[in-house]
């Protein structure tokens, strides 16, 4: 609030812009809201509750940034999200010439659990991730799994940087994808198969993944997870 006071909704740049439509789209409450109104919609959340409303609005963000550079980019083909951000399956739709022509669904992640569980929920749903995970599963998915030309990490800061200046508070601590965002869990996956002079097993990863608050339904993804290791 004091950011606003100072005359910082002046000062929002085009991305950060759109990080406070994301955060409109993500209650329908919010429509049309101002910042003030933004800020004290956002003051009324416990901790735990923020954790939640912050990877909402960041998965928006990526959303909208995508669409935003395919409708920019000079071609024939341009892009629409859903009006519902809840739309089963896919989030974006590719149009040509007033036809739609491509379905996808965005995932703003860096844990290839997340990619691997989209694809089986939705097999006819294509994905477009942000350049880390994307990287990661290196073309074994081929065109099921594109890299939107975004990172996970500049979007996660930009919109942990923009609602800190809506609210004037950190939110360092609601802003994290789990321990899958970084080596440590997979670290110690390897290690304790390094120490038994085995490859993990399928106990192992989903042991692991459901102590890091992951939630793995299928063989079928933990089968994929083993061929990473």
């Amino acid at each position: 609030m004091g950011q606003l006071l100072a005359g910082r909704r002046d000062g929002w740049s085009k991305d950060q812009l759109l990080v406070l439509e994301a955060l409109r789209r993500s209650a329908s409450e919010l429509e049309g809201a101002d910042e003030e109104t933004l800020a004290a919609y956002l003051a009324d959340f416990s901790p735990e509750q923020m954790r939640g409303i912050v990877s909402n609005i960041k998965g928006i963000y990526h959303e909208l940034l995508v669409t935003r550079a395919e409708n920019i980019d000079g071609d024939k083909i341009s892009a629409v999200m859903f009006e519902a951000t809840n739309h089963p399956g896919a989030d974006i739709e590719f149009m040509m010439d007033g036809n739609v022509i491509r379905e996808v669904q965005l995932k703003a992640v860096q844990s290839r659990a997340d990619i691997l569980e989209a694809l089986e929920r939705y097999p006819d749903t294509d994905v477009f991730a942000t350049s880390e995970v994307a990287a990661l599963l290196g073309g074994a998915f081929g065109s099921r799994v594109t890299d939107s030309g975004f990172s996970n990490t500049k979007i996660t800061n930009e919109t942990r940087e923009t609602l800190e200046a809506l609210i004037g508070e950190d939110l360092s601590e609601f802003v994290s994808d789990g321990l899958l965002t970084s080596s440590l869990l997979g670290g110690a996956i390897v290690a304790r198969s390094v120490l038994a002079g085995s490859k993990p097993s399928g106990t192992d990863v989903r042991s692991f993944l459901e102590s890091a608050g992951v939630g793995v339904g299928t063989a079928f993804v933990t089968d994929t997870l083993l061929e990473f290791l």
